[in-house]
């Protein structure tokens, strides 16, 4: 804090008795003094002389004439502002021009226990608060670099976390649902059940940490693609409807707006967003049903979308409505229920990132509904669209699949689901015994892990690219742990065909397997 004594030079003053012409030759001696303080005999501020205002006065016609002889205390200004050098600038300048602002034009006298120490100008009190913003503006913009570090660092290290977390997890729900289809007994394939539940409810609150953890860095990613809107819900219903009928509720999915509209939007955000309340209303309703919706509203060059999940639960307390889109912020249901209370502030962040809003209240017929809209930028319906139903079956002939990856676990899943499609394999554990085996020309599709010691999988994925042989077209999939949208797309840039996240669910490696296949083959 920048006190008054800082900035009051103490200018000797005059007495009262001095004449006007002693303080005009001070004044032409000391072109630096703008004021000059009068004191009595025990040196307390009496008046104040301004330099301006008194040689405009002795330059008058007979003015120094008049004044030279004459006392100064009849050319004083006999009402100076006075302050205690004690007081600081900024609380100075705010009274100062809350009561009196035109003084400041002729200085003001600081004091030190009543007695004289110091004369301060206005533009003493500029250069202080200008001194004062200009350090303020960098103590912003350092604390603001350091919070932007400190993001950036919580960023890399959720990273890094969910890279560690989720190859480990990859091993524990793959062979959880090996197990499970090939699994006979009755006994054990419900505890088969709580370790997939269990690892999925892992898996979620990883992906919502992480999603969280990127909205707040302004890093959430927007991967948009054209995308018909009426299909949105064929993956939710499918998901969800045999937890539904685990549990006794009925799930009514209907899609309410004009067939076949295609716009430009992230289906894995919305569907990301639609899942987390679909499954939050599963998880908090009993009994009842759970009703989802969803609909647009075409206008001008925009497909305005717009979903509703409304259940039969206990609710939400009307003051709750709104802060249970903040981070970490439950219901008491919520929290005896379990969760981390992340999920709806990830949705929020996504909608908002699409330039829509998300919003709560009471259903009804009671329970709770999350409404949510999204403008989307409308594009024309493509000549021949692609069927969006993935083909469940394997390649009509037996492939020959290259896995690359160092974790050992990984490589069992991996060889045991393409045993599972019908497929045949050989496994190496770094990216340069990838290079070397894609090279004999025997395989008709590589696995290829990002994360490998030697050389990873991006650089492995050039290496073959650059071939310029036949080898050098064979397909690849990423099956990786960084499910960053901006990493997916450096490894299409890298040469890679598809992307699958770890954990690997079956349905989906097959899934691209099928198509990366089939466009190698249409090529």
């Amino acid at each position: 804090m920048t006190l008054l004594l800082d900035i009051a030079p103490y200018i000797p003053p005059a007495a009262p008795e001095a004449t006007g012409g002693e303080i005009y030759r001070r004044f032409q001696e000391e072109a630096d003094t703008l004021a000059i303080a009068v004191v009595d005999e025990d040196g307390r501020p009496v008046g104040l002389i301004e330099r301006n205002a008194f040689l405009v006065q002795m330059a008058a016609q007979y003015g120094y004439a008049l004044w030279a002889r004459r006392p100064v205390a009849r050319l004083m200004k006999t009402d100076p502002v006075i302050a205690d050098g004690d007081v600081t600038v900024a609380e100075f300048c705010g009274r100062i021009l809350e009561e009196r602002p035109s003084e400041l034009l002729h200085g003001f006298i600081v004091t030190c226990g009543g007695r004289y120490a110091g004369v301060g100008t206005a533009l003493a009190l500029l250069q202080a608060t200008a001194a004062a913003a200009a350090s303020h503006a960098q103590q912003m913009t350092r604390l603001a670099h350091e919070a932007q570090e400190a993001l950036a660092a919580k960023g890399r290290f959720l990273a890094v976390m969910s890279h560690e977390i989720r190859t480990p997890l990859n091993g524990v729900l793959a062979v959880a649902e090996i197990l499970r289809r090939k699994s006979t007994s009755p006994d054990v394939i419900p505890l088969v059940e709580t370790i997939r539940d269990s690892g999925g409810v892992l898996l979620r609150l990883l992906n919502d940490a992480l999603d969280l953890s990127r909205a707040e860095a302004s890093g959430l990613a927007l991967d948009e693609a054209p995308t018909r809107l009426d299909l949105l819900l064929d993956e939710a219903t499918g998901l969800w409807a045999a937890q539904a009928e685990l549990k006794g509720l009925k799930l009514d999915t209907r899609y309410e707006g004009p067939p076949d509209v295609w716009a430009l939007a992230d289906v894995t955000r919305l569907r990301q967003v639609l899942n987390n309340l679909v499954g939050n209303a599963l998880k908090f309703t009993s009994e009842g049903r759970v009703d989802v919706r969803i609909g647009c509203a075409v206008e001008e060059g925009y497909a305005r979308l717009w979903g509703e999940v409304c259940d039969t639960g206990p609710g939400l307390p009307p003051d709750r409505c709104l802060d249970i889109f903040e981070p970490f912020h439950q219901t008491e249901e919520g929290v005896r229920r379990g969760g981390a209370g992340l999920g709806l502030a990830v949705c929020r962040q996504i909608l908002h990132r699409m330039n829509g809003e998300i919003t709560a209240d009471t259903a009804p017929g009671g329970g709770a509904r999350f409404r949510f809209e999204a403008p989307l930028h409308l594009l024309p319906a493509p000549e021949h669209a692609a069927s969006p139903a993935a083909s469940d079956e394997a390649a009509s002939r037996p492939l020959h699949v290259l896995i690359a990856d160092d974790n050992e676990t990984n490589r069992m899943v991996a060889r045991t689901l393409c045993e599972m499609f019908g497929c045949t394999s050989e496994a190496v554990e770094d990216g340069a015994q990838a290079v070397t085996a894609v090279a004999s020309g025997r395989f008709d599709l590589v696995l290829m892990d990002v994360k490998m010691p030697v050389m990873d999988g991006a650089e492995a994925t050039r290496r073959i690219r650059s071939r310029g042989d036949a080898a050098s077209r064979i397909p690849i999939l990423a099956l990786t742990a960084n499910v960053d949208p901006a990493d997916a797309a450096f490894y299409r840039r890298c040469g890679m065909n598809g992307v699958v996240e770890k954990p690997v669910k079956p349905e989906r490696l097959l899934a691209a397997m099928n198509a990366v296949l089939s466009l190698a083959e249409a090529a």
